[in-house]
């Protein structure tokens, strides 16, 4: 079963922001620590205090795609839960200090975006 390219598309898209995301917090911490070894206790925690909230809209986005697809495996709930909800975290984590404000809920809709996207397609 070949995927929609108007699902292709957006997961592709999605995850490079997801990766970037990721990388800028790396990227951050090496900064921080370099400049201010004691700053290491600012750094991003995957699995922090919004993780429940941004892992729940996670896992509610992926179940509904899947099903709805009619292709729900735990085999692909990993990927597809775990991967964007750290991702958002990540992102929240990167805007927080760069000086952004986001509001709190922007990262559970990051995270159930991408969730869903990946619960659309055949992994």
């Amino acid at each position: 079963m070949n995927p929609s390219p108007f699902l292709v598309v957006p997961a592709m898209l999605w995850t490079a922001v997801a990766a970037l995301a990721v990388l800028a917090v790396l990227v951050l911490f090496v900064r921080s620590v370099r400049r201010e070894p004691e700053s290491a206790s600012d750094a991003w925690d995957p699995f922090g205090t919004g993780f429940p909230v941004i892992a729940l809209a996670a896992v509610a986005a992926f179940t509904v795609a899947a099903a709805l697809r009619g292709h729900f495996s735990l085999g692909d709930t990993g990927l597809g839960i775990l991967w964007p909800a750290m991702a958002a975290t990540a992102l929240v984590h990167a805007a927080g200090r760069r000086g952004r404000s986001w509001p709190r809920w922007s990262g559970a809709a990051f995270a159930a975006v991408g969730a869903a996207l990946y619960g659309s397609l055949p992994l």
